[in-house]
């Protein structure tokens, strides 16, 4: 099956004009991305509580809004989801564990040793560590009017059901005690649906999702996407100049670099946030992309041998008309495929994939075949500059 047949448009020679386009949309996102302090991470990559709840019937957005104030959290982000106008998904941003760990543990300490005037002085969060099995704990400096035996209050505070992973009396009237991390994301989450139920008790209320993100599983999620995509990168440069020359690879990774910033910047500039979803999105227009291209560089190492007589830049033309008709059926294909993802749940997965896969037919024309072209260009005026 083919769109066209015998086309022969000059790709190559709109090149500079594609530059400037490309140039100006990734400059925009640049602008966009730096006014708003970098990209808008969900919850996976930040940290926090992510709650979506359901009411029988639709209730107003500033009730909803004041209501999660009154549990302690009037900085939520809230926004109405679905077409019913029944859902909201509430974000809440990272609470400190060290201050839900210090309000706990001196609960725990007036109620085993009460009348000592404890206090908390200093509080640590100390990271896990997964290659050492260590989930991650909050380390408390605490001082009172006189600390009891350390081995006997840990004891007392085990038997009341307050964690204690080690505690050293240091003097007298000071001890360090590390207590294991108590999940206060989700503390968050019971809060919040406690306090809507309580507000609103004629309601009937559905709490259709809850995900909570520690801030340090955040930032590791975040290093890994990023290594993904840089591995990616580096992965398909190696392969192509393998297959073909370095100056392909370099145009191929530039390709699929210009994709990743041209939708992290239109990300930015419609204010839509970067999830899991859409890593998942960006590695496949990563995939699509340069799968495209490699088909363009197969055809062109294929004209090399058949149309000698033709110049470079023909023979790139000729190239990218004869593969045009396949880019054409692949893109609408994903297109079709895109277009039944359907509900808010897929919508920035999506909207991702739509970016990409326009911009991926793009730069394998504009960015991957073009650099070649250029490549080629300075090579041949080296070569007329150069001495007989």
């Amino acid at each position: 099956m083919e769109f066209f047949q015998k086309t022969n448009f000059d790709f190559i020679g709109f090149r500079y004009r594609a530059f400037i386009i490309s140039g100006v949309i990734i400059l925009a996102g640049i602008v966009s991305l730096i006014a708003k302090g970098g990209p808008k991470f969900s919850i996976e990559f930040r940290g926090g509580t992510l709650i979506q709840v359901q009411f029988d019937q639709p209730v107003g957005i500033a009730d909803v809004r004041s209501s999660v104030g009154e549990a302690g959290y009037a900085g939520a982000e809230i926004q109405q989801y679905g077409e019913a106008g029944n859902e909201y998904i509430i974000k809440i941003e990272q609470v400190k564990e060290a201050e839900y760990a210090s309000q706990h543990l001196i609960e725990g300490l007036n109620k085993v040793a009460p009348g000592r005037q404890w206090r908390v002085v200093s509080a640590q969060e100390m990271p896990p560590d997964l290659a050492k099995g260590f989930e991650g704990a909050t380390l408390l400096t605490v001082e009172a009017d006189s600390i009891p035996a350390i081995e006997g209050l840990t004891v007392q505070m085990k038997s009341s059901g307050y964690g204690i992973l080690e505690a050293t009396r240091e003097t007298s009237q000071r001890a360090s005690i590390k207590i294991p991390f108590l999940g206060v994301e989700s503390k968050v989450a019971e809060g919040i649906k406690a306090e809507l139920a309580k507000d609103f008790p004629q309601r009937t209320i559905d709490i259709r999702r809850t995900e909570t993100v520690g801030p340090k599983i955040g930032k590791e999620l975040q290093s890994r996407a990023t290594a993904a995509l840089l591995v990616s990168l580096l992965g398909i440069i190696v392969y192509v100049s393998w297959r073909f020359e370095l100056k392909f690879a370099v145009g191929g990774v530039l390709a699929l670099a210009h994709d990743v910033m041209v939708t992290l910047g239109l990300f930015s500039i419609f204010n839509r946030e970067i999830s899991l979803f859409v890593v998942a999105a960006l590695l496949t227009i990563i995939g699509y992309s340069i799968n495209d291209t490699i088909v363009i560089f197969d055809r062109i190492r294929e004209n090399f041998g058949l149309r000698r007589r033709e110049s470079y830049d023909n023979m790139l033309n000729i190239s990218i008309n004869e593969t045009l008709s396949r880019t054409i059926i692949t893109s609408l294909t994903v297109f079709f495929v895109v277009m039944f993802m359907g509900g808010e749940f897929m919508r920035d997965f999506a909207l991702a994939m739509t970016i990409g896969v326009v911009t991926g037919s793009y730069s394998t024309i504009y960015v991957a075949t073009a650099v070649v072209a250029e490549w080629q260009r300075h090579i041949t005026m080296r070569q007329k500059r150069s001495p007989a």
